[in-house]
């Protein structure tokens, strides 16, 4: 690690975020922008994000940020790295904090004549770095990040709070219980749960409870979610399917908006969480260790597969309905907090 310590008074002008890539990791991030916030009342902090992300983002508005589109992905008006460069250079950078791992953010940084640029030494970008942290991959994801703002100004903070997201309010119907379902679809790969175990589980639960689930998920995954929804009508369970019938923001609200949710290891989980909403997160074999991404809220009740099957996509499958529907129960009795 640098031994050089930054000090707020060498920071002359706005600070630049760059956010990971994927929604959950983005969420895990927020921590550390309220460490960035506390120390830089004064500043604009501005977050870059691919631009699908937004809508999420701007559900975190009360952590006083501006949102940037990260225009090298953009369908319309996409730039390119020396060109976008010379965009973020007009607004004359104090510093950057590199939220994601890869070179070329660290190179756009550098593009963009940003003076101080913090981030992990991986990847073959230390050269590009003028503060370089040594990663330790056990750390949970969000002790990263804020390790990243709290290790080189001289680490002011001994805890980080934990992300939080303000939804929007919707109108729902008014059910008994209302629980968010999110099992994904085969492009979740080793994290998607089977559906036919998913309608067995949740047919079971509605037996021995008054609950309407909401199935959500992406455009992609709608075949699979139109299959768990007929099923469970076949099985006269109360069931709403809403997969690729929402944008992004307009999922967080929903998400927000539930009483419960059961969900793969994924982005819609980490919504959850951050909108206290309890969640029962089923983990098979996920793109990363679970003990690193795990949500830290205390209303999650992690139902880890006891599988010893050599087939990675049955992992997650070696959980029983049985099993979720019992946790389930369990979740009923977790208040939000």
């Amino acid at each position: 690690m640098s031994s050089k310590t930054i000090t707020q008074d060498k920071v002359r002008g706005p600070i630049l975020v760059v956010l990971p890539k994927f929604i959950g990791d983005a969420i895990n991030t927020l921590p550390a922008i309220a460490m960035l916030r506390s120390l830089y009342p004064e500043h604009s902090i501005h977050l870059l994000a691919r631009p699908y992300m937004l809508e999420v983002l701007e559900r975190a508005a009360h952590y006083n940020i501006e949102l940037i589109a990260d225009n090298r992905y953009c369908k319309e008006h996409k730039q390119g790295m020396f060109s976008f460069a010379r965009t973020l250079r007009k607004t004359k950078y104090a510093m950057a904090v590199l939220f994601r791992g890869s070179i070329r953010e660290a190179l756009l940084a550098k593009l963009a004549h940003i003076p101080l640029i913090i981030g992990y030494a991986q990847n073959g970008r230390k050269p590009l770095l003028s503060h370089a942290l040594k990663l330790n991959e056990c750390h949970h994801y969000i002790h990263r990040y804020c390790r990243l703002v709290n290790d080189v100004h001289n680490r002011p903070f001994s805890h980080f709070e934990l992300p939080s997201l303000s939804p929007r309010t919707i109108a729902l119907p008014k059910h008994i219980h209302k629980t968010a379902v999110y099992v994904g679809g085969k492009n979740k790969g080793t994290r998607h749960y089977d559906v036919a175990k998913s309608v067995d589980a949740l047919t079971c639960i509605a037996k021995s409870t008054e609950t309407h689930f909401y199935i959500l998920g992406d455009p992609s995954e709608s075949e699979d979610a139109a299959r768990l929804s007929q099923a469970l009508t076949k099985n006269k369970v109360p069931a709403t399917n809403l997969a690729g019938k929402t944008t992004l923001g307009e999922l967080v609200d929903t998400i927000a908006a539930m009483d419960t949710m059961i969900s793969i290891d994924s982005g819609p989980m980490h919504i959850a969480a951050a909108c206290n909403v309890p969640c029962l997160a089923l983990v098979g074999l996920g793109t990363s260790p679970w003990s690193i991404v795990r949500p830290l809220q205390n209303n999650l009740i992690a139902l880890e597969s006891p599988s010893t099957s050599m087939v990675e996509h049955e992992i997650i499958n070696d959980i029983s309905p049985e099993m979720i529907a019992r946790q389930y129960i369990a979740l009923l009795d977790t208040p939000k907090s």
